[in-house]
């Protein structure tokens, strides 16, 4: 990303949920301010919780002085910081488009915190990355407007299209897709996220595949960032392991990546966790990809971390410390916000 940065000559767009004014972000924010000088249109959308930390940084004086533009997604600095209710959605979205035609989109931040996590994010050209250039158009125009801010749909047949959910749809479409896609799996079905909240419809879709003999995996993270959301997601491994979904535990870092690939054939890469959060209220990006070779280089990631990772099993449950069980029992009721 920062390499397409510094070559950049036309344009320089990004939404971006975190981005802090520290070691991994300041190396950006310097070169967005320079790009700008260079007459580099340098447009930036950054999540008002997610990046709240730059709102003090001096770079974006630098950056708005050079010409650039930054705007911050729901921010909290008006009369929404005293209505709850208002505090979502947020912009989860990590997509970067340089010169309108090459672009990145996946699960990772700039924050020093995060540095050393295990995140999956790709770069694109063609069709899809026009898709991105159409979509940032539409959402600078409409910025202000925030959760407003419309979606973008699939593209039919397409190999790889960029997709947009949003809280104006009445259907998310990543998450449309994904069920649809669970639903009618043959052979296998593969998840990763580092929080696995499953609304009721996941669930169920999952368990209904299993049902019909097709392998269900998922992969979690041991240990995130997030301990209530950690003890919530444990809470329904006992309720999965008796339906046959097998669940993995990737112990070594923070298992940050997001995706899932169904039957080897299709996948889905980006934002999006497998909780409420992600599915039902907030901006998420992903690629939908129907093409075999790229679904294959995920499917065959998920195979490199489950030889790293524990399988979850009876024995696992039953040494989960009782105040865990009882936090992640009760954890339920936040589930739509953790």
């Amino acid at each position: 990303m920062y390499d397409d940065c510094a070559l950049a000559s036309k344009s320089i767009e990004f939404e971006q949920y975190i981005l802090m004014d520290d070691g991994a972000g300041r190396r950006f924010l310097e070169l967005f301010a320079a790009k700008a000088k260079e007459g580099v249109k340098v447009r930036l959308m950054f999540d008002g919780i997610g990046s709240r930390g730059l709102l003090v940084s001096p770079y974006l004086g630098e950056i708005r002085k050079a010409g650039g533009e930054v705007h911050f997604y729901n921010s909290l600095l008006s009369s929404r910081l005293f209505r709850p209710s208002r505090w979502l959605p947020r912009s989860h979205i990590k997509t970067m488009l340089i010169d309108g035609t090459i672009a990145h989109t996946g699960s990772s931040c700039l924050w020093e915190i995060m540095s050393d996590w295990h995140d999956v994010h790709c770069r694109f050209s063609g069709p899809a990355a026009a898709d991105v250039a159409r979509h940032f158009s539409q959402i600078w125009e409409s910025r202000e407007k925030n959760e407003k801010i419309a979606g973008l749909t699939p593209r039919p047949d397409a190999a790889i299209s960029y997709t947009v959910s949003a809280p104006a749809l009445k259907v998310n479409e990543i998450y449309r897709e994904l069920i649809s896609r669970i639903k009618n799996a043959k052979t296998s079905v593969k998840l990763v996220t580092p929080y696995f909240l499953p609304p009721h419809r996941l669930r169920r879709a999952l368990e209904k595949a299993a049902r019909r003999g097709v392998s269900v995996q998922v992969m979690i993270s041991a240990k995130s960032d997030v301990p209530i959301a950690d003890h919530v997601s444990h809470s329904y491994f006992r309720r999965l392991l008796r339906k046959g979904i097998e669940i993995y535990l990737f112990p070594h870092q923070v298992l940050h990546a997001k995706f899932a690939v169904v039957d080897g054939e299709w996948a889905t890469v980006g934002s999006t966790n497998m909780d409420y959060l992600s599915l039902l209220r907030n901006r998420e990006a992903n690629l939908i990809i129907r093409d075999a070779s790229t679904a294959d280089t995920l499917e065959q990631a998920f195979v490199g971390y489950r030889g790293l990772s524990r399988r979850a099993d009876k024995k696992y449950c039953d040494a989960i410390p009782l105040q865990h069980r009882i936090a992640g029992y009760l954890g339920r009721c936040l589930k739509e916000v953790l």
